[in-house]
């Protein structure tokens, strides 16, 4: 399984250096404590953090490769698109980046969010 980028995403993402990224869904990394949407399942938003290199929590059980090197997220989030692959594209006069496997869309607003310096 692969996280695939379009050129306007990679363009933001090539900024981080020395980071891991993470796909969370359920705020396991937040500075405040987010309630989660229990009618989706646990998933309340997807976010894409870059957390300083090495300081991943070991929560983090599963990765998808990307041209990023790994994108780590929780192995029971997999339940919701399976073992496709995803891809993550700006779409729409608003700049949100979608994020889709090939049949669906998981979310109109994937959030990229510095979490440096957090953990």
């Amino acid at each position: 399984m692969k996280l695939i980028f379009d050129k306007e995403v990679s363009e933001r993402l090539v900024k981080f250096e020395n980071v891991d990224f993470v796909l969370d869904f359920d705020h396991e990394l937040s500075e405040k404590n987010e309630s989660v949407d229990a009618c989706a399942g646990g998933i309340s938003r997807y976010r894409l953090l870059a957390i300083d290199k090495g300081k991943l929590p070991e929560v983090f059980d599963a990765h998808l490769d990307s041209e990023f090197g790994p994108i780590y997220f929780k192995k029971w989030g997999e339940m919701f698109w399976g073992s496709q692959d995803l891809y993550a594209k700006v779409e729409g006069s608003y700049n949100l980046i979608a994020l889709k496997t090939d049949g669906e869309y998981l979310s109109h607003n994937l959030l990229i969010v510095d979490y440096r310096g957090k953990l």
